[in-house]
Formats: C-alpha cells, sequence, structure tokens
C-alpha cells in the first residue's frame, strides 16, 4: 500500500464532515468509524461488510458515552446514513432497490433498503494494519478541534468538579507550559500533544524541574494530579491498554485461532464472556437498569492482571451501565464484601454520575476474592 493512500485517507479523515451547528463537534461520525476499526482489528469484519447490527451499536455506544455532550442523543443510524458523503464510505443496497432510491436516516429506512455498508478497498486494506489502524485512529481523533475542552467534560464526567476540571485545564493549557518556557523548552499546550507517547515524555521533563516540583508541593500536587488525570484521559479515549492487550494476544504462538478470538473478546467485553456475565447478572448489578444495550461488561481484577483461568472467570465480572463501568474501572468506586458501595474521596460529585452512596449489590461469593484485589490494588 503507496504511502500516498495513506497520506489521502489521514488527510480525510482529520477533516471529516462533522456536524458543528452547536459551536463544536458532534462526535457520531467519529464515534462509528471508531467502532468500526474495533471490529476490524477484532476479525469481526473480515470481508469489507460492516453490518448495522448490535456488535457495531454496543462499540458505537461505548465510545459515544466518552465523547458525548449535554443535547447529544445516542443514535447510530445518523452516522451509518450521512458517512455517505466522505469518499470511502458506500451503501450496498438490497437486491431490487435502485440506486436513485430515496431512503432515509431512520432505522426501519436503513434497515429496508441498506444490506451492508462497505469501504474503498484500498481503505480496508489499510485498516487490517494495526500500525496503520491506530495511525488513522489517531487522525479521527483530530476532529474534536480542542482536545482541552473534550478533557474538561471527561473529567467532570469521572466526578470531578467543574472547578477543578477547569484549574485542570488551566494548569496544562498555560501554567506548566510557560514553567517550561522559563527553562528554555518552548513548549506550547499540553493539549497539543494528541499522542500518549508525547505526552508522556513532556511529563517525564517537567516532573523532573525543580520549578514544577515546588510549585506542586505548594499547590497540595494539584500539578501532579492534572498530568495524571491527562495522561488517563489519552489512554481512556485512545484505548492503549485495550490494543497493548489484544496485541499481545495476537501475538501468543502457544495460542490456537479458537483460544485466542475467545480471549479478545473477553478483553473487550463481548463474545461468550458478555454472555455468560449477562447469564449472572441479567442486568446492571448496581442500578438494576434491564436495557442491555446500555450495559458494559467488565473485568474486577484488571485483565492485565489476571490469570489465565481469571481472565474467563464469570465470576470476575461485572455488568454495569456506561457511568458506573468508568468509575469503577478507574478505581473512584469498589464494593465491600457485603455489596455496600465504597466511594473514593476524589470523586467529588458523585451523585451527578447517578451514584448514591447507599448503593449495593449482591455479592457472589466467588467474587469476593477478585473484589478484595480492587479494593486493595485499584481502588483510590
Amino acid at each position: 500500500m503507496s504511502c500516498i493512500m495513506f497520506d489521502v485517507y489521514a488527510d480525510e479523515l482529520k477533516k471529516l464532515n462533522v456536524d458543528r451547528s452547536s459551536g463544536r463537534a458532534k462526535p457520531h461520525k467519529v464515534c462509528l468509524l471508531f467502532a468500526v476499526f474495533d471490529l476490524i482489528e477484532d476479525k469481526q469484519i473480515r470481508d469489507n461488510r460492516i453490518l448495522l447490527n448490535d456488535e457495531l451499536k454496543l462499540r458505537f455506544t461505548h465510545y459515544f458515552n466518552k465523547f458525548r455532550a449535554d443535547g447529544d442523543r445516542d443514535n447510530p443510524y445518523l452516522p451509518f446514513f450521512h458517512l455517505r458523503s466522505s469518499s470511502f464510505w458506500h451503501h450496498k443496497l438490497r437486491s431490487g432497490v435502485k440506486y436513485n432510491h430515496k431512503y432515509s436516516v431512520s432505522e426501519k429506512s436503513l434497515n429496508t433498503y441498506i444490506e451492508y455498508v462497505y469501504l474503498n478497498e484500498d481503505l480496508f486494506a489499510l485498516l487490517k494494519s494495526e500500525k496503520q489502524r491506530n495511525a488513522l485512529r489517531q487522525c479521527l481523533s483530530e476532529n474534536f478541534a480542542e482536545l482541552g475542552d473534550q478533557f474538561r467534560r471527561w473529567a467532570v464526567e469521572i466526578g470531578k468538579s467543574e472547578k477543578t476540571a477547569k484549574n485542570y485545564v488551566s494548569a496544562l493549557k498555560t501554567t506548566m507550559p510557560n514553567w517550561m518556557k522559563s527553562l528554555g523548552h518552548d513548549t506550547g499546550s499540553i493539549f497539543e500533544l494528541g499522542s500518549l507517547a508525547e505526552f508522556k515524555s513532556l511529563e517525564q521533563k517537567l516532573r523532573e524541574t525543580s520549578i514544577f516540583q515546588e510549585r506542586d508541593f505548594t499547590g497540595k500536587r494539584m500539578y501532579s494530579a492534572a498530568l495524571k488525570a491527562y495522561g488517563d484521559f489519552l489512554s481512556d479515549t485512545t484505548q492503549v491498554q485495550l490494543q497493548e492487550d489484544i496485541d499481545y494476544i495476537l501475538k501468543d504462538e502457544t495460542k490456537t485461532v479458537t483460544e485466542k478470538s475467545v480471549l479478545v473478546k473477553a478483553r473487550i467485553g463481548q463474545g461468550k464472556y458478555r454472555q455468560d456475565l449477562v447469564d449472572l447478572w441479567g442486568k446492571c448489578a448496581l442500578t438494576g437498569f434491564e436495557n442491555r444495550d446500555f450495559l458494559i461488561a467488565s473485568h474486577i481484577k484488571p485483565w492485565r492482571d489476571s490469570s489465565e483461568a481469571e481472565k474467563l472467570d464469570k465470576y470476575n465480572g461485572l455488568l454495569l451501565v456506561a457511568n458506573l463501568d468508568r468509575a469503577f474501572d478507574k478505581g473512584y468506586i469498589s464494593f465491600s464484601d457485603s455489596g455496600e458501595i465504597l466511594i473514593s474521596e476524589e470523586l467529588e460529585e458523585y451523585t451527578k454520575l447517578g451514584i448514591s452512596s447507599s448503593g449495593n449489590l449482591h455479592m457472589h461469593q466467588e467474587s469476593r476474592e477478585y473484589m478484595l484485589y480492587h479494593r486493595e490494588m485499584i481502588f483510590r
């Protein structure tokens, strides 16, 4: 595949025709393409046929919950239809439907007239390469013009107060870059660093400076907290840990193709592992919410720390709505042996996330060892 074709698609994905009528980039098209990238990576899309199925909708919702703002609706049908304005996204109409037939963005219309979507073959070939896929994923992220705004919303979503979130933004955008400039490093806003690797490199340099150490101490570690939060944000939105775990599975020569498929699906909360958790919990383990489209299957003891058996053990899993799943995954909440919710002091405005201090779940006996690990190693 020529570098020229990669550059063509990289440029188009950076400048995706997204809806900016509200004064900011709506996340729908980017989230749907992220979902497609994931399903190609997971080998659920193998032959350039993108179906409007439950797997695609679930992954869309996963990303949409990360990037949404007030007023945004979780509607995958919008981008599935409107991405046809891009040069690479094509609707394959069902047999008997004429190409000049008018069909709309509604779920009924799309299911009636569209058999599947296919991409340009050269783009699909690029997306089958992990290196190229990750590079194009980064290009997509550039549609969100101001990472600072995106980061502020993310910080509030995980329970930081508006005041704390704004302080973090100010520190990352102006204060700490000014310290670096005073030391002879011409550093712009930290939000210009969309790459986790670039950010980690700058973070290390910052932490080694005397001005950072002095100001961080007198500022009660606020600057350290801001750097950690932005690192978490980049890791969360670019799915770095997920990609590393999946890459490790796929490169394991001791595993059969079938075993790798099972492990990959368990890692992203899909396939048999998700069904096992649905059978075990039936609904959100904490709130009782039953619509499975909004429930995320995740591990109690993190994947990276689990043994082979623990990775597939249904008792090492929770089924939670998205906001609770994120809070649990990041260690802002945990649970006692009796199932009582534990809320970290770092989660400043947890009621805005729909979290109640009186929350309680039925703790399975077999899950207690996993939850003990979570309390001791993950809970903040």
